[in-house]
């Protein structure tokens, strides 16, 4: 099995500063990744907007630098296929983004994207929420599309071991073995760190990808520390990164951006993911200043099949 480490600091931290990290502090990031030896760079997000140098929303890969391994996101429905065509850098990985509702149009997104050339990572949000004729019908589809990964996505930061255990077993028996398996989780219920060690101890014939951000930055409980995971690969798993250049970030661009806007494990994200609801519930209620126990009231309350997108007006109806 090979395993390669993707960081997404510039593109999933970004929730918790609206992406502002500033050119310096951008231009360091990318620095201090490369010299930690880590294989894929998430820069931002892919938008169709005016460029902006201080934040990492990219309006053309063609603004990355063609010397590094970088990856762009884009949510599906951000960025027109016709400005793909015209764009040079194709050695950027893009990652596409989708919910369950938007399946048919995305992978014809992503199928144009692969034929055009270009290395795609089908990112199906909540993965853990597909039941298992969903989950085959989404397989059979990306294998017959043939992008260079799938990434399964615990949006909801509510995956136990088992359901770790479970997913990727079933995945790996249908997913052509050429196309990479990737894992991206959220740390809503502080288990990013051992559910990735249950992964890394499978056996895959395949290439697996693991994300994870410096201090674990990102929306809410944020996601797995690259300072936690880089030791790990390094000791079981042939690693071949450096940590030092990951303490320099968090020292000089994480920390003091910590320290004006924290993020991590709190009660109301645990409980979001006990109820299998959208972190953005939690953050919205939080904002309200809305109490621990109000806040499982009124999750518990939300029907099963509206919790997994954030509705504003829904919630808004259960707030006394």
């Amino acid at each position: 099995m090979s395993v390669k480490l993707l960081d997404c600091t510039l593109r999933d931290g970004g929730y918790v500063i609206d992406w502002m990290f500033g050119k310096k502090n951008i231009q360091s990031v990318l620095c201090n990744l490369n010299e930690a030896g880590i294989d894929y760079i998430e820069c931002g997000f892919l938008k169709d907007c005016e460029q902006n140098e201080d934040k990492t929303f990219f309006a053309s890969p063609d603004l990355l630098p063609d010397n590094l391994d970088c990856t762009l996101m884009v949510n599906y429905g951000d960025y027109p296929i016709e400005k793909l065509i015209q764009c040079k850098n194709k050695k950027i990985k893009i990652r596409v983004a989708f919910k369950k509702s938007e399946q048919n149009g995305a992978l014809e997104y992503i199928n144009n994207l692969v034929s055009l050339g270009w290395d795609v990572f089908a990112n199906p949000m909540s993965t853990n929420t597909y039941n298992e004729v969903e989950l085959r019908k989404l397989l059979n589809e990306i294998n017959a599309i043939k992008p260079c990964g799938l990434t399964i996505v615990d949006t909801l930061g509510n995956m136990y071991q088992d359901d770790v255990r479970e997913i990727f077993e079933f995945i790996d028996e249908q997913l052509e073995k050429d196309i990479a398996l990737g894992f991206h989780s959220h740390n809503s219920l502080q288990l990013s760190f051992s559910n990735t060690k249950t992964l890394l101890k499978m056996n895959f014939d395949r290439e697996v990808v693991i994300d994870s951000c410096v201090y674990g930055m990102g929306r809410g409980a944020g996601n797995l520390c690259t300072e936690l995971i880089l030791p790990y690969l390094n000791d079981n798993a042939d690693g071949h990164y450096d940590i030092l250049p990951i303490l320099k970030i968090l020292d000089e661009c994480i920390n003091p951006i910590y320290q004006k806007t924290p993020w991590g494990y709190s009660t109301p994200y645990c409980i979001a993911a006990i109820h299998g609801c959208h972190p953005n519930y939690a953050t919205y209620l939080k904002s309200l200043n809305v109490s621990d126990l109000e806040i499982g009231r009124i999750l518990s309350e939300i029907p099963a099949d509206k919790r997994t997108v954030f509705d504003k007006d829904l919630l808004l109806a259960f707030v006394s």
